[in-house]
């Protein structure tokens, strides 16, 4: 009897647990950031955070893995795409290739930076030299960049305009090339692809 009695209450607490999630997800406002918005790590769509498109990139100051201190409003000018990762993500590994092939054509004309989530310096450059990264990988020690910008999974894809404004957000790894060309489009000037 006590053994039903047991099985009885885990039922009572996990409905109450799934309930409770259902509220709370009711409750958060969400708004479309992307077109594509993926969550690959689910195999499914995720529930849209953070910027969206038009919306201004917010302002940061970060150090990169070489010293330099990056300000985003000093890249203005320039469409800028910034990848939040980190290096103990397997979804991240996966798409660094092809933002590496996308750095290699397009050299100068997109700031490209990875923004490495809360790991020490040392731990990020030995990652990018395994790696062959051939783009500049930014330090958020706090997290406080990707607070400001409603990350809440990795890898995240932040794509700015010339004039700092956000062309579209997108979570999850890119599974090949054909899915960045979209947002790099946006971006870009058409002269460049």
């Amino acid at each position: 009897m006590s053994n039903v009695r047991r099985m009885a209450g885990m039922l009572v607490l996990v409905a109450a647990l799934i309930y409770g999630g259902f509220l709370v997800g009711r409750a958060i406002p969400h708004r479309s950031a992307a077109p594509h918005h993926a969550a690959l790590a689910t195999g499914s769509a995720a529930a849209p955070v953070g910027l969206a498109p038009g919306d201004v990139a917010p302002n940061f100051s970060l150090q990169s893995t070489t010293g330099q201190l990056v300000t985003l409003s000093s890249l203005r000018g320039h469409p800028v795409w910034l990848n939040f990762w980190a290096t103990w993500c397997p979804w991240c590994k996966k798409e660094i290739p092809e933002i590496v092939q996308v750095k290699a054509q397009y050299g100068s004309q997109i700031d490209i930076y990875g923004i490495d989530e809360q790991q020490s310096e040392s731990t990020v450059v030995a990652y990018m030299d395994a790696k062959q990264m051939n783009y500049p990988v930014l330090l958020d020690t706090t997290g406080t960049v990707a607070g400001n910008y409603g990350v809440q999974d990795f890898p995240t894809s932040v794509f700015i305009t010339a004039q700092g404004r956000v062309a579209g957000v997108y979570t999850g790894a890119f599974a090949s090339r054909a899915l960045m060309d979209p947002y790099l489009a946006e971006i870009l000037p058409s002269s460049t692809h």
